[in-house]
C-alpha cells in the first residue's frame, strides 16, 4: 500500500475504499510522466497513460520540475535531496538551460525510460518540443543528451526493483 517516490524521500500510503486501493487520491502525490507530456503537445496518445514512464512524484519537486530536459545541476534553485533544478552544467555549448537533476541512484531508471518512449512512440518525431530532442526518429536525442542518457544508463544498472517495477507494468499492459 506504499509506493517508491524517485523524486524525494517522500513515502506516499493509499488508502482503501471498500478494500480497494484509491490510486487517485493521495495527498501530496502526482503521477508524473518522466518524459514531459508537453513535449508531444499533451494529447492523450496510449504514451499518456504508459506505465513505463509514469513515475508517483512528491508534489513541490514535481512542480519545480515541471517539464525541464535532464541534464546535471550546477547551482540548484531546488533540492529535496534526492532530485534538483537548476542550471544545467553538462556539454553546456549544446544546453545551458534550467535542468532536472534526479539522484544517482534512478539516473539510469529515467534514461531507460527516456530511450523506451523515444522507441516505442517513434511516430511523434515531428511533433516532439524538447530541447533535448531532435525532430527524428532514430537517433532522436540530440549529440548531448544521448550522451548524459547513455552515461546515467551505464553508471546506474538496472536495479531489481526496477525489474519487478517492469513485471507489474507488463502485467497490467502487456509490454516492457
Amino acid at each position: 500500500s506504499t509506493v517508491i517516490d524517485m523524486y524525494s524521500n517522500e513515502t506516499f500510503k493509499f488508502t482503501y475504499t471498500d478494500g480497494q486501493p484509491d490510486f487517485l487520491a493521495v495527498e501530496g502525490m502526482h503521477i508524473e510522466h518522466s518524459l514531459p507530456k508537453s513535449w508531444w503537445g499533451s494529447v492523450m496518445y496510449n504514451s499518456y497513460k504508459d506505465l513505463n514512464h509514469l513515475f508517483p512524484a512528491e508534489g513541490r519537486i514535481n512542480s519545480a520540475k515541471n517539464d525541464l530536459p535532464l541534464g546535471i545541476v550546477g547551482e540548484a534553485t531546488s533540492d529535496n535531496g534526492v532530485s534538483k533544478v537548476g542550471k544545467n552544467t553538462f556539454r553546456t555549448d549544446d544546453y545551458a538551460g534550467n535542468c532536472f537533476e534526479p539522484a544517482d541512484q534512478y539516473k539510469g531508471d529515467f534514461a531507460r525510460a527516456y530511450f523506451y518512449m523515444a522507441t516505442v512512440y517513434e511516430e511523434f518525431a515531428d511533433i516532439w518540443q524538447s530541447p533535448m530532442m531532435d525532430n527524428n526518429t532514430y537517433p532522436v536525442w540530440k549529440d548531448w543528451a544521448l550522451e548524459l542518457l547513455l552515461q546515467w544508463h551505464r553508471a546506474d544498472p538496472v536495479s531489481q526493483k526496477e525489474l519487478d517495477r517492469q513485471e507489474a507494468v507488463y502485467a497490467i499492459q502487456g509490454n516492457r
